[in-house]
């Protein structure tokens, strides 16, 4: 009965406490995201299996936030501003009043822990924010931090206690307990409760949080404690885990939450994101509906507000990662397996396979070649993590040992060549640059960027005959038969069928021969390469024409009588027979030097003195019609042709007859005359007168005397008597 009437009382106290209001009252949570907020609760680095500060916080906060969302218009405030090394900048509102419960977890999700604990001047701006917000609600500041407060420039290191654990701040400070942080790390706890006080001051409660294992106690509890009496709050929360932390902000919320407003329509029913299913009812706590949670019966789960059969998501235990948390797939409401963000990765992790670890993917500033374009290693602050970051390379250009430089082009767009028995064809690429490709490869050849048709058919090996040669069929570079060079047959040989043969006759080219019946017959090179006679002249047999040595000889027609002399020039011309038996002139030697040709013999000159006397023995100084030269003594003019006499001149003596008169054997008329004899002793035609002479030989015969009378005189044979004998010596 007793239980009954604390119950009821219960009941009535909180229906009197939490009426439904209009205007909810303001919480506005003022959130330290400094750097030590990346570290676990109990202090060392963050793992999995004891996670940050900062990512517990991101969960319990939002959460808390949730389960009163119909009882508090939110605000948050992210301190300090900037997230760089040990930043001190003041505290930024990310979610302005009025806030809901999911812009909460907005919030905490957006950013990442980093920087300094400016929570004094983050404080002042809180009340500058609060003060702008006209209400007749209740307004609180909720505060949650994992440190003492810092970031006074205007301290003095030299005298002032560091927030850092194991930091000297002094200027004269040395070794590794000196962290050259200065005034920024200086306890500014002064300043931080005079900020609470304000606030307070101005109607706004501020309630304190200590989040870390090291303000459970001694003077850093104080210090917390200081700033929440100050705030108007007595003393500050302070827990080092998740349970402790949830346990902190529940106890804030109940005590801050003075009225509510309802959340949904009694009766309603729905599913949650979790898949579990909710419905409206009355909230005794606070007389106002909410949301309360019902168990869907097992092996199903909530669709549109009712409960059906499930279908599982995952298999159960398997984990993976859902951007930058864990996922584990558990057994949510009715059994049903599903996942469930199992833990959040902290500054400078990053989720990989299902577990967080270290997201530093690449040295800060190095940079490297992709198939498109160069990717630079930056560094996310808000993360921690260092990435690569990919561009493009301009057109033109192409990436080399990490940078973007003009590409060398090494063909002309479209062109082609062959390389070997394949063809390549010139392809630029997106960027412009140029290289060689495989286009086609060849069954034979491939010759000026295309694959070439054998143009000639023949068997290996075989052979053919080409004028006088032999031609041999092979295979050549380009993989096709061919006829190689042509190979002389040796002489006197001809090409037959693919081989040489030996000609049946031999002769030499152009040799000339007689044949039968006056045919003239000439060696000729044949079409085969042989050689043999063959007609090519036919002599007038029936015209006295004969061959002889493959010559046609005209019948005979004598140029002279057989014996005959006489001059050509300066040299002499004998009358003989030749070999067709007709008589033609041939040429002797020419007289020598000093002597002169007359009819057809040499004689040397003599003096022009009336009697002259010749060096030659057997001679004598004879006038002619050419002058005077030394003659012989006798017979003179006789002979073939007798000086003086020429071609009319018969045999030797012929013009002197046996009397002295006459010329006698010695006949003066002989050399003067030749054939015609001697000083007219004979008449013409008669064997006395020398034969058929010319009328006028006896003027020669005369004249050779040396005589200057009448050519008819009768004294020609006395006077050339005379000259014989009295004949003298030249000089």
């Amino acid at each position: 009965m007793l239980l009954r009437l604390l119950f009821a009382s219960l009941l009535v106290s909180a229906a009197a406490a939490a009426q439904p209001c209009g205007d909810l009252p303001v919480l506005y949570i003022v959130q330290d995201k400094s750097g030590s907020m990346a570290a676990s609760p109990t202090g060392g680095a963050a793992t999995s299996a004891n996670p940050s500060k900062w990512s517990i916080a991101s969960q319990v906060v939002p959460q808390v936030a949730a389960q009163f969302g119909n009882q508090f218009r939110y605000g948050v405030m992210m301190y300090p501003g900037a997230s760089t090394n040990f930043a001190c900048t003041t505290g930024i509102t990310v979610q302005a009043v009025p806030a809901t419960a999911a812009q909460v977890a907005s919030a905490y999700a957006a950013v990442g822990p980093g920087g300094g604990t400016p929570t004094a001047a983050s404080l002042q701006q809180a009340r500058t924010v609060l003060q702008g917000i006209s209400t007749t609600a209740p307004k609180h500041v909720l505060l949650i931090t994992d440190g003492l407060p810092n970031c006074n420039n205007a301290l003095n290191p030299a005298t002032c206690a560091a927030t850092t654990p194991g930091c000297q701040n002094t200027s004269t400070c040395s070794g590794s307990t000196c962290c050259g942080l200065g005034a920024k790390d200086c306890l500014d706890n002064q300043a931080t409760v005079a900020a609470a006080a304000a606030l307070f001051g101005q109607g706004i409660k501020v309630y304190v949080v200590g989040f870390d294992q090291s303000l459970t106690g001694g003077n850093n509890k104080a210090v917390l404690d200081a700033v929440a009496a100050a705030g108007g709050t007595g003393t500050a929360y302070v827990a080092s885990n998740r349970a402790a932390l949830t346990g902190a902000l529940n106890q804030i919320a109940q005590q801050t939450a003075t009225c509510c407003q309802n959340a949904c329509a009694a009766g309603a029913a729905r599913c949650t994101s979790s898949g579990g299913r909710e419905e409206c009812r009355l909230d005794p706590a606070t007389m106002c509906t909410n949301w309360f949670g019902s168990t869907c019966p097992p092996m199903s789960v909530c669709t549109g507000g009712g409960c059906q059969a499930c279908t599982n998501q995952c298999t159960l235990g398997a984990v993976q990662c859902s951007g930058s948390s864990v996922r584990t797939c558990v057994a949510g409401p009715g059994g049903c397996t599903q996942w469930q963000t199992t833990d959040t990765c902290s500054y400078g992790e990053v989720c990989s396979n299902g577990s967080c670890g270290s997201c530093t993917a690449c040295a800060m500033g190095a940079s490297r070649c992709t198939a498109t374009g160069v990717e630079t290693c930056d560094w996310d602050v808000l993360s921690g993590c260092t990435r690569w970051s990919s561009r493009a390379c301009p057109s033109g250009s192409v990436c080399t040992n990490g940078a973007c430089t003009s590409c060398a082009t090494a063909c002309t767009a479209g062109a082609r060549r062959c390389t070997g028995r394949n063809v390549e064809t010139c392809v630029a690429d997106a960027r412009g640059c140029t290289a060689w490709s495989f286009s086609e490869a060849c069954a034979t050849f491939c010759s000026g960027g295309a694959c070439g048709v054998c143009g000639t058919s023949c068997g290996n090996g075989t052979m053919r005959c080409n004028g006088n040669g032999i031609e041999t069929c092979g295979i050549d570079s380009n993989n096709c038969p061919a006829w190689g060079p042509t190979q002389s047959c040796p002489p006197d040989s001809f090409c037959a069928n693919g081989t040489c043969a030996a000609c049946a006759t031999t002769c030499v080219e152009g040799t000339k021969r007689c044949g039968a019946s006056g045919v003239i017959e000439t060696c000729q090179l044949a079409a085969n390469g042989c050689r043999a006679f063959g007609q090519t002249g036919q002599c007038d047999v029936g015209g006295g024409e004969r061959c002889e040595l493959g010559v046609c000889i005209p019948p005979c027609m004598n140029q002279c009588q057989t014996g005959a002399k006489r001059c050509t020039g300066n040299a002499p011309q004998r009358c003989d027979p030749a070999p067709s038996g007709c008589t033609v002139w041939r040429d002797e030697a020419a007289c020598r030097s000093g002597t002169t040709c007359i009819a057809g013999d040499c004689f040397e000159p003599c003096g022009t003195d009336e009697f002259e006397t010749c060096p030659p023995a057997g001679t004598i100084c004879t006038g002619l019609p050419e002058g005077k030269y030394c003659l012989p003594v006798g017979g003179a003019g006789g002979g073939a042709s007798g000086v003086g006499g020429g071609e009319a001149g018969g045999s030797a003596g012929a013009g002197g007859g046996a009397a002295v008169v006459g010329g006698g054997a010695a006949g003066v008329g002989g050399l003067g005359g030749g054939v015609a004899g001697g000083a007219g002793a004979g008449r013409p035609g008669s064997a006395a007168g020398g034969g058929d002479a010319p009328p006028d030989t006896s003027r020669i015969g005369a004249r050779g005397a040396g005589c200057g009378c009448s050519e008819a005189s009768a004294l020609g044979p006395l006077v050339g008597l005379l000259l014989l004998v009295g004949r003298r010596r030249r000089g």
